[in-house]
């Protein structure tokens, strides 16, 4: 079929065929230190429905494709020389069956690019599951405009005639149905690691319900949710994102010293996400601050590491010249981390919760030398799960 091409900055493809179906294409390099690249192709964009195509291609692999049009050098010389034609419309998808497209693209008059790609993820694929989940965004519809009519109500209530019979208990009342609601929402239905990554960061946020690049997927998301709080709900709200203030320990200190309670989300270059979270401020010069309710954590394998009672003390040190430093050296970031080496020497403050694997990496995984590709500060907010 032939497709119409709109560009989305260096994100995606977006393709329109002939009957107005819409599909995302999306070129996506590898992470491993082998040298490759992926196609995925995006079907069905909707709430209730994702399914995706997608053929990963090594350098080698894919000059063998295409050795009678030119040989490519490097991941990129592909990803560009692929970007142009499929720009220029020069694209086109076919169905082979239930499970797979081709998906040819014209690299020439006389040579095409055509390869089959396989369907690698369905998701919401039962009809009850959409059915259900169809009903339950009605009910939330319909919940809403009760709340939006009960809040119009009260405002005139209050600007005419307090004693209405419409009363605040009301609103309280509906409000805590929405929450119970929401709540009871099944988890099962969320997408899986591979299908968030290849949606913008846009979606990704709206699934998550936060600005985060290094949590990836709503099951770590839930994770970190239980270990800030197994009572409360948590709210996080992004203050400090290491790249927008070239990872400046300055920039932080002077704005946002005191914010508590405070959770730190990191992602190494090269691998590795983990973070750490404190109730105390990081205003202060070479202060070690007591904090029995700090901890560290690994996203990758999803595991919390509380601090020793008797090392409580040393929870945190304050330094100007630091970006944050947990425990006597367990985790150390300096300014400017993504120029300099950062260093853990975990577990010394704080206590490895697991027999798995090397202790000095259930931290940080690869090494405990890193460079910082991204940092995260949010600002840790709780509120009562039932009024």
């Amino acid at each position: 079929m032939n497709v119409k091409v709109s560009q989305k900055g260096n994100k995606y493809f977006e393709l329109f065929d002939k009957d107005n179906n819409q599909y995302r294409i999306f070129l996506r390099n590898s992470k491993n230190k082998t040298e490759s690249f992926s196609i995925c192709l995006i079907q069905e964009i909707s709430p209730t429905k994702s399914i995706s195509y997608k053929k990963t291609f090594l350098l080698d692999e894919f000059n063998q494709y295409v050795k009678d049009y030119k040989k490519f050098e490097n991941i990129n010389s592909i990803q560009n020389e692929l970007m142009s034609n499929i720009m220029n419309g020069n694209i086109h998808i076919n169905q082979n069956d239930d499970t797979s497209k081709s998906i040819i693209i014209l690299l020439s008059n006389n040579f095409n690019l055509t390869f089959k790609a396989n369907k690698v993820h369905e998701i919401f694929e039962s009809n009850e599951i959409v059915k259900r989940t169809k009903e339950q965004m009605i009910q939330t519809n319909n919940i809403k405009k009760k709340f939006d009519l009960l809040s119009n109500n009260l405002q005139k209530c209050e600007e005419v005639q307090r004693n209405n019979d419409i009363k605040l208990q009301n609103i309280k009342e509906l409000t805590t149905l929405i929450f119970k609601y929401y709540n009871n929402m099944p988890k099962n239905n969320y997408p899986s690691e591979d299908v968030m990554l290849t949606l913008t960061k846009e979606e990704r946020y709206r699934i998550l319900g936060i600005k985060s690049d290094i949590v990836h997927t709503v099951n770590e998301l839930l994770y970190l949710s239980q270990w800030l709080s197994s009572e409360k709900v948590t709210k996080l709200d992004l203050l400090y994102k290491g790249p927008y203030y070239n990872f400046d320990a300055t920039a932080f200190h002077s704005q946002y010293d005191n914010v508590v309670p405070c959770l730190i989300l990191i992602e190494a270059v090269g691998g590795g996400r983990f973070g750490g979270f404190t109730n105390k401020t990081w205003k202060g010069e070479n202060e070690y601050k007591y904090d029995n309710t700090a901890f560290l954590f690994s996203l990758d394998f999803l595991e919390k590491y509380p601090i020793n009672p008797e090392n409580a003390k040393y929870a945190i040190l304050a330094k100007t010249g630091y970006l944050f430093t947990f425990g006597i050296g367990d985790l150390i970031i300096y300014n400017h981390c993504n120029k300099y080496l950062c260093k853990s020497d975990f577990p010394v403050s704080y206590r490895c919760t697991t027999n798995n694997g090397n202790p000095k990496l259930r931290l940080t995984r690869y090494k405990d030398t890193f460079a910082v590709k991204d940092i995260e500060v949010f600002l840790v907010s709780f509120t009562m799960k039932n009024y």
